[in-house]
């Protein structure tokens, strides 16, 4: 079955859920209710095994997260998450998804579990073996220990499948992107890592539409603008002219119906292009 007519004749958890606010409740069931085989990894002791890991993970600017879908439960926390996300890792492995879907802002909640099932049916219309090549993503906000807010995007890939390639366990990597996102429509998209494939959707459109397609060199010169490089050493670094940089620069906010350069690189971060 194609992924994207899958989409259209009707999805699993539409016809699962009568309201917006049911699909945690029906996403989380069918996650837990799925006949699952064998799984190779026991993800609950691997970071015992290599602790090492945790120190690495912990030392960067995002949260990793291993999560078992089976049981709604974290295997594994960085423990960077109560500075970034403001909530001791403790408590995430201990409370699991429940926990996750306490925090977030009430008004995302709703948009965020529609938009993951729309990601879910997606997946679930791909053969079991292909799964494993594409990566989704998502933006929300949660409420920080303190009471306040901070958005972030979420970008989860297919960590494991069992022996019949139901999914059971994905890793996710949650950065603070309250500075870079003004506005408050919820954008979530999938991306084939295989040929660059991209899909998304919005909180006003749950339908998987391609977005505004970057060349392979325009998302070079946007990931270089979101590191903070001007045309002048983006031209050097590439080997390309300063005129082409600036060409490519203005194209691309054309193309994403982006403000400014600062519109673009919201653009491809919210989208996972860089």
């Amino acid at each position: 079955m194609n992924p994207i007519s899958g989409m259209c004749g009707g999805s699993y958890f539409a016809v699962m859920a009568s309201q917006p606010n049911q699909y945690f409740t029906r996403l989380s069931h069918f996650w837990h209710t799925q006949p699952y085989g064998d799984a190779p990894v026991d993800y609950s002791h691997f970071v015992q095994v290599h602790p090492i890991l945790e120190v690495i993970l912990s030392l960067g600017p995002c949260v990793t997260w291993i999560l078992d879908l089976r049981t709604g439960k974290y295997d594994f926390m960085s423990s960077n998450a109560r500075k970034i996300l403001g909530h001791e890792a403790d408590q995430w492995m201990e409370q699991g998804m429940d926990f996750f879907n306490e925090i977030m802002h009430p008004a995302d909640r709703p948009y965020t579990w529609k938009l993951l099932s729309t990601i879910w049916d997606f997946l679930l219309a791909l053969p079991p073996q292909h799964r494993k090549h594409y990566q989704f993503n998502s933006d929300y906000r949660i409420r920080k220990a303190d009471g306040s807010y901070v958005r972030v995007l979420e970008q989860n890939a297919v960590l494991q499948q069992d022996s019949q390639g139901n999914i059971t366990h994905l890793l996710g990597v949650c950065s603070d992107i309250t500075h870079w996102k003004k506005s408050e429509a919820q954008i979530a998209s999938i991306m084939s890592t295989v040929d660059d494939t991209c899909f998304c959707c919005t909180s006003t459109d749950e339908s998987l539409r391609p977005p505004a397609q970057l060349s392979k060199r325009e998302r070079e010169i946007v990931k270089l603008v979101a590191e903070g490089y001007n045309s002048k050493y983006i031209a050097e670094k590439l080997s390309i002219s300063f005129h082409t940089v600036n060409t490519h620069r203005q194209k691309m906010i054309e193309k994403t119906h982006s403000k400014n350069a600062s519109g673009l690189v919201q653009f491809a971060i919210t989208n996972g292009l860089i």
